[in-house]
């Protein structure tokens, strides 16, 4: 069955942005996901009404329990189903005679575990959608809406609102990224955990997001495709509202089977579905840390108008190693003409190397760097600016040894400013030229908990600085690739 473009807008609203919930299999018994996922949505904040379901409990958390979902006095807008899998079609005939119209069910044991757990799921989404209910899953980890405190899910942190959106058929997935979101001082818009989508599947919330006024960014990971063709369409048409970042497994013989016993899926032809992102304007991933470390970048920098790019750096190994990454992913080394050479002359000390990448050496003021970058985002052959190691542009002194603990953290605070402004330098060049400047730097000044603020704030400020030269020129290839599918699809 294929849901309408209509039906799916009005059906997801009912999940991601439910008034009232009801939870079957709500338990006193902490160790349990009837406890977990109860205790995660009042602790987030939902402001809802909330009705756990358990025949044998009268109280749960404070809240009082309901022998039956039939007892509920209203009808909830989302029932979230944790009781055993024997039992989740009798809750969902329960829920259909209710009129509820959307569930999560958060059991495992159907389809993943062979033909007759898949005979169950089956009967499950034909009563469903013959009762007009959407289901989330089954053998999945829940969803969140940040911007309603809506947290039906199992982890304990709660990651707060913010523009990137997260689709997953693993629930630790789901959970990794918007962890990662969080911990680099990001946000998410709408997050779900898909499981076995043996209802609701990647492409009826990829259309449901394009629509989405929080979401800039799709991320998601996929183990399989249920309908190839009907995924390419929405994809498609997604992809020239925002961009999507996919990361898809099952691509040896091992993921393919892992997959199978996960999710159920089955993950199809890796060289299809490669052909199918190029044509859709998808962007494909190779990891977990390159999905985020893209996604990211879409959220402050202006689309490259090609691959022609520029590096600057403060260190000669690093130029070298970006040099080969961005060759790896597509990406070209421009030759700076005379014109350039002679500009950069004037700013840079004698000894510096006049080629791309252009390597400052030592002895290069904040402000002739600065300068030095924006003579090359000026140059109509370079499409984009890689920046590597800022350490030159921060004006900072080391730390001199025997000073107090408050002088210690003073430092540490006027440290992580420097980095910030130096990083909001950098976007207002690339603002101003509408070319992307993509920064890579070690911070040798930081301890660990230094590092991590650094990250945390400039996340505040919507903005990344990438650990490794690898990362900056995989998410400059991301857009690029993006910029040119737009490019292309004007043209169609």
């Amino acid at each position: 069955m294929e849901y309408t473009s209509g039906l799916v807008k009005e059906k997801l609203n009912l999940l991601f942005n439910a008034q009232s919930v009801a939870l079957v299999g709500a338990s006193n018994d902490q160790t349990k996901w009837g406890f977990i996922v109860l205790n995660n949505l009042i602790s987030g904040g939902f402001q809802g009404r909330i009705y756990p379901v358990n025949p044998g409990e009268d109280k749960i958390l404070r809240l009082k329990v309901y022998k039956s979902i039939a007892d509920i006095p209203e009808t909830p807008d989302l029932v979230v189903i944790v009781v055993p899998a024997p039992g989740v079609r009798s809750v969902v005939e329960e829920c259909i005679s209710k009129g509820i119209r959307a569930g999560i069910i958060i059991t495992a044991g159907f389809a993943e575990l062979g033909e007759k757990g898949g005979q169950l799921q089956q009967e499950i989404v034909d009563i469903a959608r013959n009762g007009g209910m959407i289901l989330v899953g089954p053998n999945c980890n829940g969803i969140m809406n940040p911007w309603r405190k809506f947290y039906v899910e199992f982890p304990v942190f709660y990651t707060p609102p913010g523009h990137i959106a997260v689709i997953a058929q693993s629930g630790n997935v789901a959970d990794f990224v918007a962890h990662q979101a969080m911990l680099r001082g990001f946000g998410c818009s709408l997050c779900v955990a898909s499981g076995n989508e043996a209802d609701l599947h990647s492409e009826d919330y990829l259309e449901y997001l394009a629509e989405d006024a929080h979401t800039k960014v799709i991320l998601s990971y996929i183990e399989g495709l249920r309908d190839g063709r009907r995924f390419f369409q929405i994809a498609r048409e997604v992809s020239r509202k925002k961009p999507i970042v996919i990361l898809k497994a099952g691509k040896t013989a091992a993921g393919a089977r892992a997959a199978k016993s996960h999710t159920a899926s089955i993950a199809g032809s890796d060289n299809v579905f490669d052909a199918v992102c190029k044509q859709s304007g998808v962007i494909r991933a190779k990891s977990l840390d390159e999905m985020v470390n893209i996604g990211i970048a879409f959220l402050r920098q202006p689309l490259p108008r090609g691959r022609r790019v520029g590096i600057v750096t403060a260190g000669g190994g690093w130029g070298v190693i970006a040099a080969d990454a961005c060759v790896e992913q597509g990406l070209e080394l421009v030759s700076l003409p005379n014109e350039i050479i002679n500009k950069l002359d004037t700013l840079l000390p004698p000894w510096w190397n006049r080629g791309n990448p252009v390597d400052l050496v030592a002895g290069s003021s904040p402000d002739a760097i600065f300068k030095a970058i924006e003579v090359l985002l000026s140059y109509p052959s370079v499409d984009a600016v890689m920046m590597l190691s800022i350490m030159p542009v921060l004006g900072m002194k080391r730390l001199s040894a025997f000073v107090d603990e408050t002088t210690k953290e003073n430092w540490g605070n006027e440290m992580v400013q420097a980095v910030v402004n130096a990083m909001e330098h950098f976007n207002r060049l690339a603002d101003n030229h509408q070319k992307p400047v993509i920064v890579a730097s070690e911070h040798m000044f930081a301890d660990a908990i230094q590092e991590t603020r650094i990250s945390y704030n400039l996340g505040q400020h919507s903005t990344v600085c990438y650990h490794m030269p690898h990362q900056a020129a995989a998410a400059l290839a991301g857009l690029a690739s993006y910029g040119e599918y737009l490019r292309r699809d004007e043209t169609i």
